[in-house]
């Protein structure tokens, strides 16, 4: 068993990736927690695109998720699940944080 204490500091993004495990070749899961303040768009401009599945869980706070097929507001006990390769970005709502898994498939 690993315990981690988190020190949130609610004035700035804080993301954390706390370990990278590869439970089962050929797959590859990162994991952490992040912070977001109110008002701010993650990433500022564009879109973030994984080569994995991202698998969020929102702890607390509210998020708008865009995708290019729309918006979806978001608050804390939603998983949200964006499949490899979707573009999507964050805007938040109300200071939040959330855990996150990148499931990714490794290549041979």
């Amino acid at each position: 068993m690993e315990i981690i204490p988190m020190r949130w500091a609610d004035t700035g993004v804080q993301i954390d990736t706390l370990g990278e495990r590869s439970w089962q070749r050929p797959t590859a899961t990162a994991f952490g927690m992040a912070s977001f303040p109110e008002g701010v768009r993650h990433p500022a401009e564009g879109y973030s695109i994984h080569a994995g599945t991202e698998i969020s869980f929102i702890l607390d706070g509210a998020f708008d998720v865009e995708t290019p097929d729309g918006v979806t507001r978001v608050t804390r006990d939603h998983l949200v699940v964006i499949p490899a390769g979707e573009p999507h970005a964050t805007l938040t709502r109300v200071t939040g944080r959330v855990a996150y898994f990148l499931v990714t498939e490794e290549q041979e």
